[in-house]
């Protein structure tokens, strides 16, 4: 085969890769909206597009709960595994991720040119009386469900949407005049980076014997029970909570909730050492649960910082990739 023909191969294999690998992040956003019969409305016809919040959470602990249940006895038993992140050359402090949320925004609003996606500049977003008259700001969640995070808003901006029902009634046709004034449906973006990847699963098996013996009718019985788990540190926009619900919201007042359905991942190594810490075991929330040994990921900031911009860049190609194959 000649260099030429081969390397023309070469290249299709690289761009079909990179394209297979858009899709599949496309497949792991959702399109919610209200109603029985609802059909998006939005997103299908997405040409331009209005980036008035890119929120996003950042976590340093992690934490799986899961209970297992034997439908023969009945019989019962939980577990819980927690991840620490561990920064070994210093802390990770609101500046450096308030880097990452708008390294996040200048990504999202490049990719979405490229493809052919108009978008509104930030002035014209923030110099808006409906964006400086929401003034709620993102609070840290520190220790909130077992969980430690830091938030930011890209931009230093406001958070407008934080999941759930999107205006009150108030609201609503300022929201809807918002977008009319910008000219593009408006994004809302919530997005919750997490360090590590859990599996956690119990198995519970229990027996039993009885009969007849010289002292009477014994009975005899027993439980094993197996846990299992797994910590993967694999930087990721998460698929849980209030952080994976963004909002889309156009002039007439449509409304569609793009919901992260499964972890995207960064796909970036950013870890340097992973270990098992019991002496992090804080509690066992109840008393049939069981606390494996906590794990601990060590990293460096420069790393961190890398793999969550990393993962900034694959959910806005997933968003994009999900409207063009609408």
């Amino acid at each position: 085969m000649q260099k030429k023909s081969l390397y023309f191969l070469l290249t299709l294999l690289v761009l079909s890769t990179a394209v297979f690998s858009q899709s599949a992040d496309g497949d792991k956003i959702s399109v919610l909206v209200g109603g029985t019969f609802g059909k998006p409305k939005i997103m299908p016809k997405l040409t331009k597009l209005a980036i008035a919040q890119l929120a996003v959470d950042y976590k340093f602990t992690t934490t799986e709960s899961v209970i297992g249940k034997e439908k023969s006895s009945g019989s019962i038993a939980g577990a819980k595994l927690a991840a620490y992140l561990e920064i070994t050359d210093g802390e990770l402090t609101q500046t450096d991720l308030q880097e990452v949320s708008d390294y996040g925004y200048t990504y999202f609003m490049k990719q979405l040119k490229v493809n052919g996606i108009e978008t509104v500049e930030w002035s014209a977003i923030s110099n808006h009386d409906f964006y400086k008259n929401s003034d709620g700001k993102s609070q840290d969640k520190k220790d909130k469900g077992g969980n430690v995070w830091i938030s930011t808003i890209a931009n230093n901006g406001n958070e407008i949407y934080g999941g759930g029902t999107p205006f009150a009634f108030g609201k609503i046709k300022k929201a809807a005049r918002f977008s009319e004034d910008l000219g593009a449906p408006v994004a809302y973006f919530n997005v919750t980076i997490d360090f590590a990847d859990i599996w956690l699963n119990v198995e519970i098996k229990s027996g039993g014997s009885s009969g007849y013996a010289m002292a009477g009718f014994p009975i005899t019985k027993t439980k094993k029970f197996k846990y299992e788990g797994t910590v993967m540190p694999d930087m990721n926009v998460t698929s849980s909570g209030a952080g994976s619900m963004s909002l889309l919201w156009n002039e007439k007042s449509h409304a569609e909730t793009i919901v992260v359905s499964s972890p995207i991942f960064a796909g970036q190594k950013y870890h340097n050492e992973i270990s098992e810490d019991e002496s992090r075991i804080k509690n066992r929330a109840f008393a049939f649960a069981k606390s494996l040994k906590p794990v601990v990921i060590e990293t460096t900031k420069a790393q961190y910082k890398a793999a969550a911009k990393k993962a900034l860049e694959r959910f806005a190609d997933a968003f994009i990739a999900k409207a063009k194959s609408m």
